[in-house]
Protein backbone atom coordinates (compact mmCIF):
# COMPACT_ATOMS: atom_id res chain seq x y z
CA UNK A 1 0.00 0.00 0.00
CA UNK A 2 1.10 3.72 -1.20
CA UNK A 3 1.42 6.11 2.07
CA UNK A 4 0.84 9.48 2.05
CA UNK A 5 3.66 12.15 2.73
CA UNK A 6 1.66 12.50 5.94
CA UNK A 7 1.78 8.62 7.14
CA UNK A 8 5.56 8.38 6.21
CA UNK A 9 5.96 11.84 8.22
CA UNK A 10 4.76 10.20 11.26
CA UNK A 11 6.48 6.69 10.77
CA UNK A 12 9.93 8.73 10.78
CA UNK A 13 8.97 10.76 13.47
CA UNK A 14 7.97 7.95 15.55
CA UNK A 15 11.06 5.08 14.48
CA UNK A 16 13.71 8.06 15.36
CA UNK A 17 14.47 6.76 18.78
CA UNK A 18 16.29 9.92 19.51
CA UNK A 19 12.57 11.27 20.47
CA UNK A 20 12.06 9.50 24.30
CA UNK A 21 8.24 10.91 23.91
CA UNK A 22 6.78 11.49 20.33
CA UNK A 23 3.12 11.29 19.19
CA UNK A 24 0.47 10.49 16.29
CA UNK A 25 -2.83 12.06 16.12
CA UNK A 26 -5.70 12.07 13.48
CA UNK A 27 -9.20 11.67 13.37
CA UNK A 28 -11.19 8.31 11.96
CA UNK A 29 -10.23 7.14 8.43
CA UNK A 30 -6.82 8.69 8.82
CA UNK A 31 -4.93 5.44 9.16
CA UNK A 32 -3.31 5.63 12.52
CA UNK A 33 -3.77 1.71 12.81
CA UNK A 34 -1.69 1.28 9.39
CA UNK A 35 1.21 3.60 10.84
CA UNK A 36 1.08 2.26 13.59
CA UNK A 37 1.54 -1.21 11.99
CA UNK A 38 4.15 -0.18 10.03
CA UNK A 39 5.91 1.67 12.74
CA UNK A 40 5.78 -1.94 14.51
CA UNK A 41 7.20 -3.84 11.68
CA UNK A 42 10.10 -1.41 11.02
CA UNK A 43 11.32 -1.60 14.82
CA UNK A 44 10.60 -5.09 15.85
CA UNK A 45 13.39 -5.94 13.00
CA UNK A 46 15.60 -4.40 15.75
CA UNK A 47 14.01 -3.74 19.21
CA UNK A 48 12.00 -5.56 21.72
CA UNK A 49 8.31 -3.50 21.33
CA UNK A 50 5.17 -3.64 23.66
CA UNK A 51 2.06 -2.52 22.09
CA UNK A 52 -0.64 -1.65 24.83
CA UNK A 53 -3.75 0.00 25.32
CA UNK A 54 -6.31 1.45 28.13
CA UNK A 55 -9.29 -1.30 27.69
CA UNK A 56 -9.39 -4.68 27.14
CA UNK A 57 -11.93 -4.11 24.08
CA UNK A 58 -9.37 -1.36 22.72
CA UNK A 59 -6.25 -4.03 23.31
CA UNK A 60 -8.33 -6.71 21.74
CA UNK A 61 -9.79 -3.82 18.75
CA UNK A 62 -5.50 -3.16 17.94
CA UNK A 63 -4.57 -6.81 18.16
CA UNK A 64 -7.35 -7.89 15.30
CA UNK A 65 -6.46 -4.40 13.05
CA UNK A 66 -2.52 -4.72 13.09
CA UNK A 67 -1.66 -8.58 13.78
CA UNK A 68 0.34 -7.94 16.78
CA UNK A 69 -0.27 -9.20 20.53
CA UNK A 70 -1.35 -5.82 22.62
CA UNK A 71 -2.19 -5.86 26.18
CA UNK A 72 -3.90 -3.67 28.47
CA UNK A 73 -1.54 -0.81 30.19
CA UNK A 74 -2.50 -2.44 33.64
CA UNK A 75 -1.10 -5.84 32.50
CA UNK A 76 2.04 -4.43 31.21
CA UNK A 77 2.35 -2.23 34.31
CA UNK A 78 1.79 -5.94 35.55
CA UNK A 79 -0.26 -4.33 38.57
CA UNK A 80 -1.23 -7.23 41.70
CA UNK A 81 -3.75 -10.12 40.24
CA UNK A 82 -5.72 -12.07 42.22
CA UNK A 83 -3.44 -15.39 41.35
CA UNK A 84 -0.63 -13.47 43.07
CA UNK A 85 -2.83 -11.98 46.05
CA UNK A 86 -5.80 -13.91 47.24
CA UNK A 87 -7.31 -16.20 48.96
CA UNK A 88 -9.48 -18.52 50.72
CA UNK A 89 -9.97 -17.57 54.77
CA UNK A 90 -8.75 -20.43 57.23
CA UNK A 91 -10.96 -18.18 59.95
CA UNK A 92 -14.39 -19.82 60.60
CA UNK A 93 -15.95 -16.96 60.71
CA UNK A 94 -14.90 -15.76 57.79
CA UNK A 95 -15.78 -18.86 55.80
CA UNK A 96 -15.82 -18.71 52.64
CA UNK A 97 -14.86 -15.20 52.40
CA UNK A 98 -11.86 -13.95 50.04
CA UNK A 99 -8.97 -12.07 51.13
CA UNK A 100 -6.50 -10.40 49.13
CA UNK A 101 -3.72 -7.69 50.01
CA UNK A 102 -3.84 -4.67 47.87
CA UNK A 103 -1.12 -2.54 46.76
CA UNK A 104 -2.19 -0.46 44.14
CA UNK A 105 1.10 -0.40 42.85
CA UNK A 106 2.79 -1.75 39.61
CA UNK A 107 5.06 -4.15 39.50
CA UNK A 108 6.51 -2.12 36.74
CA UNK A 109 8.21 1.18 38.02
CA UNK A 110 11.22 3.30 37.88
CA UNK A 111 13.07 0.39 39.87
CA UNK A 112 11.74 -2.71 38.12
CA UNK A 113 11.70 -1.31 34.56
CA UNK A 114 9.57 -2.85 31.43
CA UNK A 115 11.92 -5.23 29.55
CA UNK A 116 10.95 -3.63 26.06
CA UNK A 117 12.31 -0.78 24.73
CA UNK A 118 9.84 0.33 22.95
CA UNK A 119 6.16 1.19 24.42
CA UNK A 120 3.15 1.81 22.01
CA UNK A 121 0.05 3.41 23.54
CA UNK A 122 -3.05 3.41 21.16
CA UNK A 123 -6.36 5.25 22.13
CA UNK A 124 -3.76 7.25 24.30
CA UNK A 125 -6.78 10.26 24.15
CA UNK A 126 -8.24 7.86 27.29
CA UNK A 127 -5.17 7.95 29.20
CA UNK A 128 -5.07 9.69 32.62
CA UNK A 129 -2.81 11.45 34.61
CA UNK A 130 -1.83 8.43 36.78
CA UNK A 131 -1.72 6.14 34.56
CA UNK A 132 0.80 8.43 32.47
CA UNK A 133 2.76 8.73 35.24
CA UNK A 134 2.94 5.20 35.73
CA UNK A 135 3.83 4.11 32.16
CA UNK A 136 6.63 7.18 31.94
CA UNK A 137 8.18 5.84 35.38
CA UNK A 138 8.56 2.27 34.10
CA UNK A 139 10.50 3.53 30.92
CA UNK A 140 14.16 1.62 30.69
CA UNK A 141 16.68 4.05 30.85
CA UNK A 142 17.21 3.85 26.92
CA UNK A 143 13.15 3.40 26.39
CA UNK A 144 11.16 5.31 24.51
CA UNK A 145 7.24 5.36 23.92
CA UNK A 146 4.98 6.30 21.55
CA UNK A 147 1.31 7.75 21.57
CA UNK A 148 -1.51 7.33 19.51
CA UNK A 149 -4.94 8.90 19.74
CA UNK A 150 -7.82 10.84 18.27
CA UNK A 151 -7.38 14.55 20.16
CA UNK A 152 -11.40 15.02 18.69
CA UNK A 153 -12.71 12.66 21.74
CA UNK A 154 -13.75 12.65 24.75
CA UNK A 155 -10.60 14.17 27.78
CA UNK A 156 -9.94 11.48 30.42
CA UNK A 157 -12.62 12.35 33.58
CA UNK A 158 -9.38 12.30 35.70
CA UNK A 159 -8.77 15.40 37.17
CA UNK A 160 -5.14 17.05 36.06
CA UNK A 161 -4.11 18.21 32.26
CA UNK A 162 -4.87 15.79 29.55
CA UNK A 163 -1.66 13.52 29.49
CA UNK A 164 -2.44 13.09 25.03
CA UNK A 165 -2.99 17.24 24.80
CA UNK A 166 0.25 17.76 27.11
CA UNK A 167 2.94 15.22 24.96
CA UNK A 168 1.07 16.78 21.54
CA UNK A 169 2.04 20.40 22.63
CA UNK A 170 5.23 18.97 24.21
CA UNK A 171 7.04 16.84 22.55
CA UNK A 172 7.74 15.89 19.14
CA UNK A 173 4.39 14.90 17.66
CA UNK A 174 2.11 15.09 14.34
CA UNK A 175 -1.64 14.64 12.87
CA UNK A 176 -2.67 12.99 10.46
CA UNK A 177 -5.69 14.85 8.40
CA UNK A 178 -6.77 13.57 5.31
CA UNK A 179 -9.70 11.11 5.65
CA UNK A 180 -9.17 7.75 3.53
CA UNK A 181 -12.63 6.73 4.31
CA UNK A 182 -14.40 9.85 3.46
CA UNK A 183 -16.66 7.59 1.06
CA UNK A 184 -17.83 5.54 4.34
CA UNK A 185 -21.30 7.00 5.49
CA UNK A 186 -20.21 6.75 9.23
CA UNK A 187 -16.85 8.55 8.93
CA UNK A 188 -17.80 10.95 6.33
CA UNK A 189 -21.25 12.32 9.22
CA UNK A 190 -18.98 11.98 12.12
CA UNK A 191 -16.99 14.85 10.08
CA UNK A 192 -19.65 17.07 9.63
CA UNK A 193 -20.27 16.63 13.03
CA UNK A 194 -16.55 17.86 14.36
CA UNK A 195 -17.83 20.82 11.63
CA UNK A 196 -20.73 21.54 13.51
CA UNK A 197 -22.92 20.04 10.16
CA UNK A 198 -26.10 18.34 10.48
CA UNK A 199 -25.71 14.39 10.01
CA UNK A 200 -26.90 13.37 6.41
CA UNK A 201 -29.23 10.36 6.67
CA UNK A 202 -28.09 6.95 4.69
CA UNK A 203 -28.55 3.69 4.60
CA UNK A 204 -25.78 3.63 7.48
CA UNK A 205 -26.69 6.26 9.46
CA UNK A 206 -30.54 6.92 11.00
CA UNK A 207 -31.85 10.11 12.69
CA UNK A 208 -34.95 9.97 14.44
CA UNK A 209 -36.23 13.05 15.76
CA UNK A 210 -38.76 13.03 18.30
CA UNK A 211 -39.92 15.29 21.50
CA UNK A 212 -39.26 12.09 23.51
CA UNK A 213 -35.89 10.50 23.12
CA UNK A 214 -35.61 7.85 25.90
CA UNK A 215 -39.47 6.74 25.18
CA UNK A 216 -38.14 6.41 21.60
CA UNK A 217 -35.02 5.10 22.50
CA UNK A 218 -37.31 2.15 24.89
CA UNK A 219 -39.73 1.64 21.50
CA UNK A 220 -36.39 0.88 19.21
CA UNK A 221 -34.93 -1.57 21.47
CA UNK A 222 -38.06 -3.16 22.01
CA UNK A 223 -38.91 -4.06 18.13
CA UNK A 224 -35.15 -4.48 17.88
CA UNK A 225 -34.15 -7.15 20.71
CA UNK A 226 -30.86 -7.42 18.98
CA UNK A 227 -29.74 -3.76 20.19
CA UNK A 228 -29.32 -5.06 23.50
CA UNK A 229 -26.41 -7.86 22.15
CA UNK A 230 -22.55 -7.73 22.37
CA UNK A 231 -22.23 -6.19 19.13
CA UNK A 232 -24.34 -3.30 19.42
CA UNK A 233 -24.70 -0.54 22.05
CA UNK A 234 -26.99 2.51 23.25
CA UNK A 235 -24.75 5.32 24.14
CA UNK A 236 -25.82 8.26 26.07
CA UNK A 237 -24.01 11.40 27.26
CA UNK A 238 -24.50 11.39 30.44
CA UNK A 239 -25.47 8.56 33.59
CA UNK A 240 -27.23 10.24 35.81
CA UNK A 241 -30.74 12.24 35.90
CA UNK A 242 -33.72 11.51 33.96
CA UNK A 243 -32.37 11.09 30.64
CA UNK A 244 -28.85 8.88 31.70
CA UNK A 245 -27.87 5.36 31.51
CA UNK A 246 -28.89 4.91 35.30
CA UNK A 247 -32.76 5.26 34.78
CA UNK A 248 -32.66 4.00 31.11
CA UNK A 249 -31.09 0.44 31.87
CA UNK A 250 -33.72 -0.96 34.22
CA UNK A 251 -36.20 0.25 31.30
CA UNK A 252 -34.20 -1.62 28.81
CA UNK A 253 -33.47 -4.69 30.99
CA UNK A 254 -37.24 -4.97 31.65
CA UNK A 255 -37.99 -5.36 27.83
CA UNK A 256 -35.43 -7.65 27.22
CA UNK A 257 -34.74 -10.07 30.43
CA UNK A 258 -38.08 -10.90 32.15
CA UNK A 259 -36.13 -13.87 33.80
CA UNK A 260 -37.79 -14.90 37.08
CA UNK A 261 -34.64 -14.75 38.98
CA UNK A 262 -33.72 -11.81 40.41
CA UNK A 263 -30.78 -10.58 42.64
CA UNK A 264 -30.79 -7.51 44.58
CA UNK A 265 -27.56 -5.60 44.51
CA UNK A 266 -26.75 -2.46 47.34
CA UNK A 267 -25.75 0.38 46.44
CA UNK A 268 -22.67 2.86 47.34
CA UNK A 269 -24.96 5.45 48.68
CA UNK A 270 -27.50 3.95 51.14
CA UNK A 271 -30.36 5.93 50.21
CA UNK A 272 -30.33 4.56 46.48
CA UNK A 273 -32.21 1.64 45.49
CA UNK A 274 -31.06 -1.44 45.14
CA UNK A 275 -29.97 -2.75 41.58
CA UNK A 276 -32.16 -5.56 40.14
CA UNK A 277 -30.07 -8.23 37.76
CA UNK A 278 -30.71 -11.16 36.51
CA UNK A 279 -28.48 -14.08 34.80
CA UNK A 280 -27.96 -13.13 30.93
CA UNK A 281 -27.84 -9.69 31.70
CA UNK A 282 -25.51 -6.90 30.08
CA UNK A 283 -23.23 -5.44 33.01
CA UNK A 284 -20.42 -2.38 33.11
CA UNK A 285 -18.03 -2.40 35.55
CA UNK A 286 -17.36 0.78 37.13
CA UNK A 287 -13.79 0.92 38.90
CA UNK A 288 -11.16 -1.03 38.90
CA UNK A 289 -10.94 -3.86 41.24
CA UNK A 290 -7.35 -5.60 41.52
CA UNK A 291 -8.43 -8.22 43.72
CA UNK A 292 -11.18 -9.96 40.90
CA UNK A 293 -8.98 -8.35 38.08
CA UNK A 294 -11.94 -6.34 37.15
CA UNK A 295 -11.24 -2.94 35.57
CA UNK A 296 -13.46 0.07 34.94
CA UNK A 297 -15.16 0.29 31.60
CA UNK A 298 -15.50 -3.67 31.05
CA UNK A 299 -18.69 -4.78 29.48
CA UNK A 300 -20.04 -8.13 29.81
CA UNK A 301 -22.64 -10.77 30.58
CA UNK A 302 -23.36 -11.88 33.63
CA UNK A 303 -23.60 -16.00 33.19
CA UNK A 304 -25.29 -16.96 36.65
CA UNK A 305 -26.22 -15.77 39.98
CA UNK A 306 -27.11 -17.67 43.29
CA UNK A 307 -29.89 -15.65 45.08
CA UNK A 308 -28.95 -17.58 47.97
CA UNK A 309 -25.65 -15.87 49.26
CA UNK A 310 -25.39 -13.03 46.79
CA UNK A 311 -22.71 -14.52 44.48
CA UNK A 312 -22.20 -13.50 40.67
CA UNK A 313 -20.58 -14.97 37.73
CA UNK A 314 -19.42 -12.73 35.30
CA UNK A 315 -17.96 -13.03 31.67
CA UNK A 316 -15.99 -10.38 30.52
CA UNK A 317 -15.69 -9.39 26.72
CA UNK A 318 -12.04 -10.60 26.47
CA UNK A 319 -13.69 -14.23 27.49
CA UNK A 320 -12.60 -14.05 31.31
CA UNK A 321 -15.08 -15.50 34.13
CA UNK A 322 -14.97 -14.09 37.07
CA UNK A 323 -16.65 -15.26 40.55
CA UNK A 324 -17.96 -11.99 42.44
CA UNK A 325 -18.32 -12.74 45.80
CA UNK A 326 -21.11 -10.57 48.39
CA UNK A 327 -18.10 -9.56 50.27
CA UNK A 328 -14.33 -9.21 49.78
CA UNK A 329 -11.63 -8.66 52.96
CA UNK A 330 -8.83 -6.80 51.06
CA UNK A 331 -5.71 -5.80 53.32
CA UNK A 332 -4.09 -2.86 52.42
CA UNK A 333 0.17 -3.43 52.98
CA UNK A 334 0.69 0.48 53.09
CA UNK A 335 -2.11 1.12 56.01
CA UNK A 336 -1.70 -2.15 57.47
CA UNK A 337 -5.25 -2.61 57.89
CA UNK A 338 -7.98 -4.81 57.00
CA UNK A 339 -11.09 -3.01 55.07
CA UNK A 340 -13.86 -5.47 54.02
CA UNK A 341 -16.36 -4.67 50.95
CA UNK A 342 -19.24 -5.42 48.65
CA UNK A 343 -17.48 -5.51 45.57
CA UNK A 344 -21.30 -5.85 43.72
CA UNK A 345 -21.51 -2.27 44.27
CA UNK A 346 -19.02 -1.85 41.41
CA UNK A 347 -21.06 -3.70 38.32
CA UNK A 348 -23.88 -1.71 36.68
CA UNK A 349 -26.32 -2.89 34.46
CA UNK A 350 -24.67 -2.42 30.37
CA UNK A 351 -27.39 -1.84 27.98
CA UNK A 352 -27.05 1.82 27.78
CA UNK A 353 -23.14 3.33 29.11
CA UNK A 354 -22.04 6.90 28.77
CA UNK A 355 -19.79 8.31 25.98
CA UNK A 356 -16.76 8.09 28.26
CA UNK A 357 -17.38 3.79 29.08
CA UNK A 358 -17.56 3.20 25.15
CA UNK A 359 -14.24 5.28 24.25
CA UNK A 360 -11.67 2.20 23.14
CA UNK A 361 -14.67 0.23 21.92
CA UNK A 362 -16.22 -0.23 19.01
CA UNK A 363 -19.61 -2.53 17.98
CA UNK A 364 -21.66 -3.15 14.67
CA UNK A 365 -24.41 -0.96 15.83
CA UNK A 366 -24.40 2.77 17.93
CA UNK A 367 -27.99 3.67 18.98
CA UNK A 368 -26.85 7.27 20.31
CA UNK A 369 -29.83 8.97 22.44
CA UNK A 370 -29.36 12.65 23.24
CA UNK A 371 -32.24 15.00 24.98
CA UNK A 372 -32.50 18.60 25.32
CA UNK A 373 -33.21 17.46 29.02
CA UNK A 374 -28.99 16.69 29.67
CA UNK A 375 -27.96 19.91 27.66
CA UNK A 376 -24.61 20.92 29.23
CA UNK A 377 -22.93 17.58 28.30
CA UNK A 378 -24.49 18.28 24.49
CA UNK A 379 -21.18 18.76 22.31
CA UNK A 380 -19.66 17.78 19.12
CA UNK A 381 -16.27 16.42 20.91
CA UNK A 382 -19.26 13.68 22.71
CA UNK A 383 -20.98 13.13 19.80
CA UNK A 384 -18.80 12.47 17.08
CA UNK A 385 -16.99 9.88 20.13
CA UNK A 386 -20.21 7.72 20.16
CA UNK A 387 -20.86 7.82 16.31
CA UNK A 388 -17.12 6.55 15.38
CA UNK A 389 -17.41 3.69 17.58
CA UNK A 390 -19.87 1.66 15.18
CA UNK A 391 -18.07 -0.28 12.39
CA UNK A 392 -21.60 -0.74 10.27
CA UNK A 393 -24.32 1.64 11.55
CA UNK A 394 -25.64 5.06 13.58
CA UNK A 395 -28.88 5.49 14.83
CA UNK A 396 -29.35 8.99 16.44
CA UNK A 397 -32.51 9.20 19.00
CA UNK A 398 -32.67 13.14 19.59
CA UNK A 399 -35.28 15.62 19.83
CA UNK A 400 -34.16 18.34 17.45
CA UNK A 401 -32.97 21.12 19.86
CA UNK A 402 -30.79 18.38 20.84
CA UNK A 403 -29.14 18.14 17.81
CA UNK A 404 -28.65 21.71 17.23
CA UNK A 405 -26.97 21.92 21.13
CA UNK A 406 -24.47 19.25 20.26
CA UNK A 407 -23.68 20.59 16.52
CA UNK A 408 -22.67 24.19 18.27
CA UNK A 409 -20.67 23.50 20.76
CA UNK A 410 -17.23 22.46 20.81
CA UNK A 411 -16.34 21.37 24.56
CA UNK A 412 -12.89 19.47 24.70
CA UNK A 413 -12.44 20.60 28.76
CA UNK A 414 -15.88 19.33 29.55
CA UNK A 415 -15.23 16.22 32.11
Amino acid sequence: MILSSEQEHAIELCCDLNNRIASVTGGAGTGKTLVLGHIHKELSKKYSIALCAPTGRAAKRIQELTGVRAKTIHKLLEFPSPADDIQTSDDDDNEGELTFESFHEPRRCRFNPFEEQIIIVDESSMVGPELYRYLISALRKNGVIRFFGDNNQLLPVEDGEPPFRTVLAKFPSTELTYNFRSGDDVVSNAYRILQGKVPIRNDRFDVVYTDNPVLELIRLVERHPEYGDDDHQVIMPTRKGSVGTLRVNPSIQVKLNKGPELLRLPRFESNDNDLVVRAKDKFLWCKNDYGLNLFNGEIGRITKIDTEDGTLWLRTGEGRNVEVPPRLRMYNAYLHTTINYDPRKQLELGYAITTHKSQGSEFDTIIYCMSRNAAFLLNRNNFYTAVTRAKRKVIVVCDRRAMGLALRREKRDDR
